[in-house]
Formats: structure tokens, C-alpha cells, sequence
């Protein structure tokens, strides 16, 4: 993810029913703004991408043989998952550290940010949920996400894998009480963010198709090495196999 590019597309390898996508896949910050003003220690942290997942979507893809959709772009320069203009949709600062190219940004600089990266990434996963629906009558749906361990405050969180929620629980707990089954990991609903709250991308594209769906998301220090995610995307995939019909 090297050049300025909004989105990836992951061509399908097959007439699989399941489709991937990841908004924090990268954090790369495309040409011409400076790298936001920050160190690329600042840009390797879990605030300028969701560490781990694009490799995680990857593998999933590899395993069913589906199609996938990776953002081209950190979310410090528009975040794809929150509606523009919100809060957190250009941060001036992520997890206590400012960002200085994200501040005092004119409404035609941010609006040239939404045109350049955020609608061409949500035009795209239309068109990707379009051809997945082509493809099967009744596809799943996957968001990879990834959390921090240990936030700048202090906060520590010790769950392994979130399952965020919003319109089917009852799906969820049983998805829940899949993957413990295939290995003892620490699962909770709706941790460590609320799809109650905040889900966009899902709430935008997929609820409103009334697609089957479901949000993950895995803790950093489980998936920041290929290995790790490999091995997290084998374990994944084995529990969702449940749900994927033939």
C-alpha cells in the first residue's frame, strides 16, 4: 500500500459466499500531507491503523476463496468508519497524541479529504457488496478490526476477541460460543466498543441490505506478526464455517 490508492480490492477465488472487508487496514498517509506532521513511531501505533487486520482479512480471503476490500489510507486522514463531519472523522488528536496536520483544516481541505479517499472507499464497498450478492444469494459479511492492549490512560484491556452487535444477539452468543469451542480464547459481545454506538461502515452498507454480518474485533498482541494472524485466521475461520452455508 505504497501509492495513494483509496482502496484494495482482494478478487474472489471462488464462488464463495462470504465477503471481507477491513476500514483501518493501513496506515499508510498518502502523498502530499507530510505525513501528518508525525514520527513514523507515532504512524507504526495501534492510532493510525487497526494493527494486524489487513494480514488477518488476507487470510480469511485465502482460506474461503472470497473477495475483500481493504482501505488504502490511515484513519488519521478520514476515518471510514465514522460519517463525515462527526467526531473522530479527522482527529486533532488519537489516544492523547496530537495531530498536527489534522489541525485547524479548512472545510475545503477536509471536504477534499472525503472526496479524494473516504467516498471512493465507501463507493467501492458498494459495488463489492453489489457483486457478493451477485455471487450468492444470501452472503456473510465480515469487518476486521483490531483494539490496543493497553490504551495511553492506562486502560488495559484483557478480552481476546470482541464480537460487536447490534440487530441479531442471539447469532452472536452462538458465533461466541463457537470460537471458544475451537481454541479458550476470552470472548465478549459488544467489547471493547459498542456496535451499538458506533459500527458505520456496517450500520451504512450491510444492515441496511439486511445482509447476514458480523463485526470482529481482535486484540493487537494476538495478530502483530504474519504467524500470530495465521494462526488467529485459522482459528477464526473454523468457528465461522458454522454459519457459512454451502
Amino acid at each position: 500500500m505504497l501509492d495513494d490508492a483509496p482502496y484494495i480490492i482482494l478478487p474472489a477465488k471462488s464462488q464463495s459466499p462470504v465477503f471481507v472487508f477491513c476500514d483501518h487496514a493501513t496506515n499508510h498517509i498518502p502523498n502530499g500531507l507530510d505525513n501528518l506532521g508525525l514520527s513514523s513511531a507515532d504512524l507504526d501505533r495501534h492510532i493510525a491503523w487497526d494493527i494486524g487486520a489487513e494480514t488477518l482479512t488476507r487470510q480469511f480471503c485465502k482460506t474461503y476463496g472470497a473477495a475483500g476490500l481493504l482501505a488504502g489510507f490511515s484513519r488519521l486522514v478520514i476515518d471510514p468508519n465514522r460519517a463525515v463531519g462527526t467526531a473522530g472523522s479527522i482527529p486533532d488528536t488519537s489516544d492523547g497524541t496530537p495531530i498536527p496536520g489534522n489541525q485547524s483544516l479548512s472545510p475545503e481541505q477536509r471536504n477534499e479529504r472525503v472526496e479524494r479517499y473516504y467516498q471512493p472507499y465507501h463507493d467501492a464497498l458498494e459495488a463489492q457488496l453489489d457483486a457478493a450478492e451477485t455471487r450468492f444469494v444470501d452472503p456473510l459479511i465480515i469487518s476486521i478490526h483490531s483494539f490496543t492492549p493497553e490504551m495511553a490512560s492506562g486502560q488495559k484491556r484483557t478480552l481476546d476477541i470482541g464480537l460487536l452487535w447490534k440487530a441479531d444477539p442471539e447469532k452472536a452468543h452462538r458465533l461466541k460460543a463457537e470460537i471458544e469451542r475451537v481454541h479458550p480464547y476470552h470472548v465478549e459481545l459488544n467489547e471493547p466498543y459498542s456496535a451499538l454506538k458506533l459500527n458505520y461502515t456496517i450500520d451504512q452498507h450491510v444492515i441496511a441490505r439486511g445482509l447476514r454480518h458480523t463485526t470482529l474485533e481482535i486484540r493487537q498482541d494476538l495478530i502483530d506478526t504474519d504467524a500470530k494472524a495465521h494462526k488467529m485466521a485459522g482459528h477464526l475461520t473454523k468457528a465461522l464455517n458454522h454459519f457459512i452455508k454451502p
